[in-house]
């Protein structure tokens, strides 16, 4: 296995990376006003392209947002100017509309998956299946509904709630054929998916995150696919 790149730090005195940024393995949407070195550090270990946005006046640009490498998903709250950052950029984007609109919660993807909360209507449904580019599967991971705050997953890999069951675990492992496990951030948080934000070539956590819990999401994320 190549050397993967990590990094402990906090967002705005917060350990919780995953409401504030989110990641493909081009680009990393962040919120406006974080010092120019910890911008440098985060595109460093991820090595993508930050670009710096707020949603809908909102810091919490990874509960608004999903992206993959093939586009972007924001709640209905975006403004246009972010839309044509990311249409220049060659991505497609698209707007999850109505009263369940924390897309980073609602949706958890790759390049070729995507788990959504099991309630999102038929129409967003849609929408992230032609938005990402992806095959989309309704779940819960240890029942809880909003599938993105629950779990990372990458190309690679996919960390869940700790309370996962050994069967469930199975099963994403057998749909996806990568690597699959349970695993916590910031010394025992057990919503991965708000505490780390990783892509296929590094990852980020809270500064809290203990030696182990940095070990359990590098050997899930980063395993070669089965």
């Amino acid at each position: 296995m190549n050397e993967i790149q990590f990094k402990k730090l906090d967002i705005l005195g917060s350990g919780m990376l995953g409401v504030y940024i989110n990641s493909s393995n081009d680009y990393m949407l962040a919120p406006n006003g974080l010092e120019s070195d910890v911008i440098e550090s985060m595109e460093e270990v991820l090595d993508v392209e930050a670009i710096e946005m707020s949603v809908g006046g909102s810091d919490l640009v990874g509960v608004f947002s999903e992206i993959n490498s093939n586009g972007v998903l924001f709640s209905d709250i975006v403004d246009d100017s972010n839309i044509i950052k990311l249409e220049e950029r060659g991505l497609n984007v698209g707007t999850v509309s109505g009263n369940m609109n924390t897309t980073g919660n609602l949706v958890l993807a790759n390049s070729k998956f995507a788990f959504i909360h099991p309630d999102l209507s038929e129409e967003d449904t849609k929408l992230v299946e032609e938005v990402l580019d992806v095959e989309v599967f309704r779940t819960t991971i240890s029942g809880i509904k909003n599938v993105g705050a629950a779990g990372i997953l990458t190309n690679r890999g996919l960390l869940l709630h700790p309370m996962t069951g050994k069967e469930r675990v199975d099963e994403f492992s057998e749909m996806l054929k990568i690597s699959v496990d349970v695993g916590t951030v910031n010394y025992g948080m057990p919503m991965v998916g708000s505490g780390a934000v990783a892509n296929d070539k590094g990852f980020l956590s809270g500064s809290r995150t203990t030696g182990p819990e940095l070990g359990r999401i590098e050997e899930t994320l980063f395993m070669e696919g089965l």
